[in-house]
């Protein structure tokens, strides 16, 4: 026996993908009670597009939680919007090129500086693993937070996974 289809609404011969809305985001939400995508009348066609449906009805409902987020009505989720290590590195870095862009355009005095070789040792022993977890957290421990509180990750202090965040983030700080 086949059982009923998730999120797979079927009204008059049409379908649609359907996502309830939590209670608690439907003011950030315009009000809304649920979302939903037509899929058309072809219960086959249905069914092939309804995961990347569902998946954009949740970054929809992702949004909003950010949203109620930034008002203070939610805290964040730890780890509700995960990254790998690399992909958190990688925004970092972009982060600080946008930073970098933005400082060069209005300071002139920015770019009239020499950086020396010795000025990347710190970041090459932190790739290496030289580094302890406490001289990790000095010289990358409040990115890796910042990440953390955006709920990029759940990792704690000390864990593998901490460790290798911290390394990535020295990677592209380097």
């Amino acid at each position: 026996m086949v059982g009923r289809v998730r999120n797979l609404l079927n009204r008059d011969g049409r379908y649609f993908a359907r996502l309830v809305i939590p209670k608690e985001l439907r003011p950030y939400m315009d009000g809304k009670t649920e979302l939903r995508t037509a899929l058309g009348p072809d219960y086959r066609t249905a069914l092939k597009s309804l995961p990347g449906a569902v998946a954009v009805l949740q970054h929809k409902i992702a949004l909003g939680e950010r949203r109620a987020v930034e008002a203070g009505e939610l805290s964040i989720t730890t780890g509700r919007y995960p990254l790998s290590p690399s992909q958190i590195a990688i925004r970092d870095y972009q982060a600080q090129l946008t930073f970098d862009e933005e400082i060069r355009a209005n300071h002139h005095q920015y770019a009239s500086f020499d950086v020396g070789y010795e000025d990347g040792q710190p970041f090459r022993d932190g790739y290496s693993g030289k580094l302890s977890d406490d001289q990790l957290e000095l010289l990358v421990g409040d990115r890796v937070e910042r990440y953390r509180n955006a709920g990029n990750h759940a990792a704690p202090k000390g864990s593998a996974e901490w460790r290798q965040i911290a390394r990535a983030l020295c990677v592209f700080e380097l």
